[in-house]
């Protein structure tokens, strides 16, 4: 599985991120009481939870391309739905 740390991240775009325990939960629904490390990271997210942080990582240096590369490996639900735009409007 191709995660961040195949790109070498830094501890400050870990922090960008929103590496750690609480983050995964917001993000993924992944519940965990441990420490967040790279190792626990792997065996927990699945590889669109992967691409999502490797998008997210690119977007934060500014590689917008390498960004998209990696959006676009997302299913088109997660990436239409799944990104924060899961509302529904519904007329009252």
């Amino acid at each position: 599985m191709i995660t961040i740390f195949d790109y070498s991240p830094t501890p400050q775009e870990l922090n960008d991120i929103r590496f750690d325990s609480f983050s995964l939960c917001l993000k993924f629904g992944i519940e965990t009481s441990k420490e967040l490390t790279p190792e626990l990271y792997k065996e927990l997210v699945s590889q669109d939870n992967a691409y999502y942080d490797l998008a997210s990582l690119f977007e934060f240096r500014g590689d917008q391309e390498k960004a998209d590369q990696f959006w676009n490996k997302l299913p088109k639900e997660t990436r239409l739905n799944g990104l924060g735009y899961d509302c529904a409007d519904i007329a009252i």
